[in-house]
């Protein structure tokens, strides 16, 4: 069964020329990212008909909402591009999230300009009009663009968020008992102590308690949580408490110069001095050393394919 990922993607990112300058960009993150994933492109912009070049439009905030104009011939493409934006999002059957063009006036993510009436003074930021109805049909999922993406902690959550939605999207389509969602539970429980300790909690009294309701129900309403601890975000503080809980599993059986260095590298990342990555590799280590079956089927450890490290 094939479970990679589904992410709608700017069709002017590597794709094709379709910028308003007729100008292409190339990413390196987007280009890696496709081995592992199906994009779905979009140009909202070409999509309604406007042409390659085209001149330049802008997001302006006129009588208390955001219009999409052409500056040099006042053309209102408002209705035109949420039209489109509504059509495309409603045909979506699958998707686990947005890479979207950054500044975009239809894709930018809270970084696209918004002028005042009279289309010449910038007075903020906000997203694309593409974009906020891809938050407004999906409010669950990663919407990103290729400049946010550039944030090792955004792209960290991005990459985690795509995948784990690709793998629910498989089990439920295999899914045949309810020993099929336990496994599942079992292997994303400190990915999900991550993002919600409280629906963490949630799911597991709800799967201890599946034949009160049946088994389709149950799946229904872990679906629903699981969208729920998704739409969260990850911290340093709750990466640092998933750590401490996998670390207790082992941490009898260290010498105390490891348990020394364990808290040493707790304590950079609470400073922000070391990267998540090199505490992983340290408790991996002693997973691999001990043979934790239980901990090293964990999604926390692997969320995504490590060759995307590279790029991390």
């Amino acid at each position: 069964m094939d479970c990679k990922p589904k992410v709608v993607l700017s069709r002017c990112i590597n794709k094709e020329p379709v910028r308003y300058n007729g100008g292409i960009v190339t990413d390196k993150f987007a280009e890696q990212l496709e081995n592992y994933v199906e994009y779905i492109t979009v140009c909202p912009e070409v999509d309604v008909g406007m042409p390659v070049p085209r001149p330049t439009i802008l997001l302006a905030k006129i009588n208390d909402s955001i219009k999409v104009i052409e500056p040099n011939t006042k053309t209102d493409y408002t209705e035109k591009l949420e039209d489109f934006s509504k059509n495309f999002l409603n045909q979506l059957k699958e998707v686990d999230g947005f890479f979207l063009k950054a500044k975009s006036p239809s894709c930018g993510v809270m970084d696209a300009k918004l002028y005042k009436d009279d289309l010449k003074h910038s007075i903020g930021k906000t997203d694309g009009i593409f974009a906020s109805y891809a938050k407004k049909y999906f409010p669950h999922l990663p919407v990103e663009d290729e400049g946010r993406l550039n944030d090792y902690w955004i792209r960290r959550d991005f990459l985690t968020k795509i995948f784990a939605y690709a793998d629910f999207r498989c089990l439920k389509n295999s899914a045949k008992s309810i020993k099929d969602l336990i496994k599942f539970h079992q292997r994303y429980k400190y990915l999900y102590m991550l993002y919600s300790p409280k629906n963490l909690k949630t799911m597991g009294n709800l799967i201890a308690n599946w034949d009160k309701i049946g088994f389709e129900d149950t799946i229904k309403r872990y679906e629903e949580l699981f969208k729920d601890t998704f739409s969260k975000h990850q911290t340093i503080n709750r990466h640092i408490n998933v750590l401490q809980h996998i670390y207790g599993h082992f941490s009898d059986l260290l010498k105390p110069g490891e348990r020394r260095h364990f808290s040493n590298l707790l304590q950079k990342m609470k400073e922000d001095r070391l990267y998540l990555k090199v505490t992983l590799e340290f408790i991996k280590n002693f997973i691999y050393r001990f043979e934790d079956e239980y901990l090293s089927s964990q999604k926390y450890l692997y969320p995504y394919p490590e060759d995307l490290e590279k790029i991390v």
